[in-house]
Parts: structure tokens; sequence; C-alpha cells
């Protein structure tokens, strides 16, 4: 056997050895080598509270234009002077309007005026109000404030414990304002301004 055909036997016998050593898959492929590692994943999560609120808001009474209520008959004295005298005293004796504050404060509701979202380590959040000017004025003319309280349907007080749904607008929760208002140093139309609160929202 020449010097040529005995490398070429041992070329190809190398070939055949390396090719029996490589495991095959059950297609008759080559199979790969494979190795796996698992991670864990964290994250945390801050506190953090959004406050939505409405930095004006103007309260537009609905009131009847104008009224006129029959107080019904009267006989009164009347002298060749022209005074008259006795009658019905009709101070005392004014019937009942569509529209009476007389005595009574009147409790203003104000719906979905604020709403809170965020993350807390508890899931809620407090939110407080407090009144910083306590009425509204024009020329002497006044509207009394008092009572303001929070509200989300559930709880209604100057503080409530409220829940935080998360970070998500659909997951916000709405609440309103009430408040109790004094009519009876109003005496002009128009527009009285002045009154003043403030919502505080806190996680706990």
């Amino acid at each position: 056997m020449t010097t040529i055909n005995k490398a070429k036997n041992l070329v190809l016998g190398s070939a055949i050895l390396a090719a029996l050593s490589c495991p095959l898959t059950a297609t008759g492929a080559l199979a790969g080598r494979a190795t796996s590692g698992q991670t864990n994943v964290t994250a945390s999560v801050p506190e953090f509270i959004i406050l939505h609120y409405y930095s004006n808001i103007a309260l537009n009474f609905i009131t009847p234009d104008t009224e006129a209520i029959d107080q019904g008959d009267n006989s009164l004295k009347v002298t060749w002077a022209g005074e008259s005298s006795e009658g019905n005293d009709l101070a005392k004796n004014l019937k009942t309007a569509s529209l009476e504050l007389d005595g009574n404060k009147t409790n203003v509701k104000l719906n979905n005026v604020w709403a809170v979202r965020g993350f807390s380590s508890g899931g809620t959040a407090n939110v407080a109000i407090l009144l910083d000017s306590d009425k509204m004025v024009l020329n002497g003319s006044e509207i009394g404030i008092s009572n303001a309280q929070v509200t989300d349907d559930k709880t209604t007080s100057a503080s409530i414990t409220t829940k935080l749904g998360g970070i998500t607008k659909a997951g916000a929760t709405l609440g309103g304002v009430q408040m109790d208002l004094d009519f009876t140093k109003t005496t002009l139309s128009g527009n009285h301004t002045g009154g003043k609160y403030t919502i505080t929202a806190t996680t706990i």
C-alpha cells in the first residue's frame, strides 16, 4: 500500500470515529448541548399618591326669577286724613314661598370634585378638608360656610380613610365635598367670592 493510500485511509477512519462519537436525535440530526439557570425577579413599589381636585368651583343656584303670593283678604280702618290701621299684620303672616331660608342652613353636596389614586403600604389613604375662608362676600352681603366634610359615598367626615386602588385612572377613588351655607346675612344678588377650602390626601 502506498503512502498516499495510507494517509487517505487514516483520514477516513478519523472521520468515521468522530461521527460515531456524536449522539443522534430521533430524526438523525446531531444533538446539541444545553444548560439552564433560573432567575428570581422582585420589584419594590414606592408609596405614591395623586390627588385630583378643582382649583375653582362656582355654585350657581337655581331659583325662580319672580314669584307672586296671594295673602288673601285684609280689612283696614282708614281715617279721613288717609291713614290706615289695624287689619292683618303682614309681617307676622307671610305665606311660604317656594324658596325659604329663614333660620336654616343649606347643606350643599358637591359630587365628584376630588379623586385619589396611587400606592400605599395599607392600600388606603387619608383624605381631609380644612376651611381656609368661611365666608363669601359681595359689597357687604355675606354667605357663611361651615361644617365642611369630604365623602367617598361610604364615609362622610372632615377626615376619612378611603381605598387607594392603584395608579390606573380606572382604579381611582372619587369623592365629594359637603358644606353648610348660611344665607341669613345675604342681601344682594350676584357673585359672592372669597370662600376657600383645602383638601389633603396622605398615604396610610
